[in-house]
C-alpha cells in the first residue's frame, strides 16, 4: 500500500511521456497547436470562464443538499470538488474517486458510506445529462446510421432520462430491505443510500444543477472544437459528449490520454463532419489539453489555497456555530 502512490506516479510520468512522444511523431506540438491561432483569445477566455463555472455549480450541488455541511463552507466544496476532478484525471481507472468520500469525512464529517452514496448519485447524473444528450443527438439524425441504430438511440434516451427518477422512487423499498437485521452488507448499503435526494424538490434540484452545469460546460468545449474544426456548433457539442463520457465510464486511463480522444472520435467521426481523421484526432487531442490542462491548475490551486490546519479550525468555527441555540 505504500509504493501504490509512487507506483502510480511512475505509471502517469510513463504515459505523459509516451502520450508526448506519440504527438511530436504524429503532427509535431507546433504542427498540433497551430490550429489555436484561429480562435479568439476572448472567445477562448468566455470559453474557460464556462467550463469553470460549471465546477461552481457541481460544488453548490453538494453544499446545498447536504445538511451537514456548516453553511458558509462553499468555498471549501468547491476546493474538494476541483481537487477531485484532478485526482480523476491523474489516476487511472477512476480510482480518484476515492478522495471524493475521504475528504467529505475529513472536512465536513460525513460518513464515509453516505458520502459514497452522494458520490454514486452525482456520477448516475452526470451519466444521465451525457447519455440523454448524445442518444437525443443520434436519433435526430446527427450520426449517420441506419434505422436501427435511430431506434436503439431512442431507447438509450428514455433509459438515461429515466435511470434517476427510477432510483429515487426505489430507494425507500431499498431502505426498507437494508435495515434488516444480521446483515452487515445490507446495513452498509443502508447508509450508502442516504446520501441520495429523500424528497421530491432535492431530487429536482440535482437534477437542476446537473443539468445547468453540463450544459455550460458542453456548450464551452463543443463551441471550442466547433472552431478548431470548422464545424457546426451541433457537432462540436457531440464530439465534447464523447469525450466527456468517456471520464465518467470506469475505463478511463491516466490523464485521459487515448480514451478521451476515443470518446470524441466515437461520436464525431460517423457524423458526416467531413474532416479527415488525422484532423479530427488533432482536434481531439487539443481539446483533450484544454480539459485536461484547466483542470490540473484549478486543482493544484485548490490543493495549494490556504493552510489546510487553518481551512480545518474555519470548519470546525462553522460547525459550531451551526450547534449553537438561536
Amino acid at each position: 500500500m505504500n509504493r501504490s502512490p509512487a507506483r502510480a506516479v511512475w505509471i502517469n510520468v510513463a504515459v505523459l511521456i509516451a502520450a508526448a512522444a506519440l504527438v511530436q511523431g504524429l503532427w509535431g506540438w507546433q504542427g498540433l497547436l497551430r490550429p489555436w491561432r484561429e480562435v479568439p483569445p476572448g472567445a477562448l477566455g468566455l470559453a474557460l470562464a464556462g467550463l469553470f463555472s460549471s465546477y461552481g455549480l457541481r460544488a453548490a450541488r453538494i453544499y446545498i443538499a447536504e445538511t451537514e455541511i456548516p453553511r458558509g463552507a462553499y468555498g471549501a466544496c468547491l476546493r474538494l470538488i476541483l481537487i477531485n476532478n484532478a485526482l480523476n484525471w491523474l489516476l487511472p481507472a477512476r480510482s480518484g474517486e476515492a478522495s471524493f468520500p475521504w475528504l467529505m469525512r475529513r472536512w465536513f464529517g460525513v460518513d464515509g458510506a453516505r458520502a459514497t452514496g452522494i458520490l454514486l448519485w452525482l456520477r448516475l447524473l452526470d451519466l444521465h445529462v451525457l447519455a440523454t444528450v448524445a442518444a437525443i443527438c443520434a436519433a435526430a439524425g446527427w450520426l449517420a446510421g441506419a434505422e436501427l441504430a435511430a431506434n436503439a438511440a431512442r431507447t438509450l434516451a428514455l433509459l438515461a432520462a429515466s435511470a434517476p427518477l427510477a432510483i429515487f422512487a426505489l430507494r425507500r423499498p431499498l431502505a426498507a430491505w437494508c435495515a434488516r437485521p444480521a446483515n452487515r452488507l445490507a446495513r452498509l448499503a443502508g447508509r450508502v443510500l442516504q446520501g441520495l435526494p429523500q424528497r421530491g424538490g432535492g431530487l429536482l434540484r440535482d437534477l437542476a444543477l446537473t443539468w445547468l452545469s453540463w450544459g455550460i460546460k458542453l456548450a464551452a468545449l463543443g463551441w471550442v472544437l466547433a472552431r478548431l474544426l470548422g464545424l457546426r456548433p451541433a457537432l462540436g457539442i457531440l464530439g465534447a459528449i464523447g469525450g466527456d463520457l468517456s471520464t465518467v465510464l470506469p475505463l478511463h486511463a491516466p490523464g485521459g490520454f487515448g480514451t478521451y480522444e476515443a470518446g470524441v472520435l466515437a461520436l464525431l467521426a460517423p457524423g458526416g463532419s467531413g474532416a479527415p481523421l488525422a484532423r479530427l484526432l488533432a482536434a481531439a487531442v487539443n481539446l483533450h489539453l484544454l480539459v485536461l490542462g484547466s483542470a490540473l491548475l484549478a486543482g493544484a490551486g485548490a490543493a495549494l489555497t490556504g493552510s489546510p490546519a487553518k481551512a480545518n479550525a474555519r470548519l470546525s468555527d462553522l460547525k459550531t456555530d451551526k450547534d449553537l441555540p438561536p
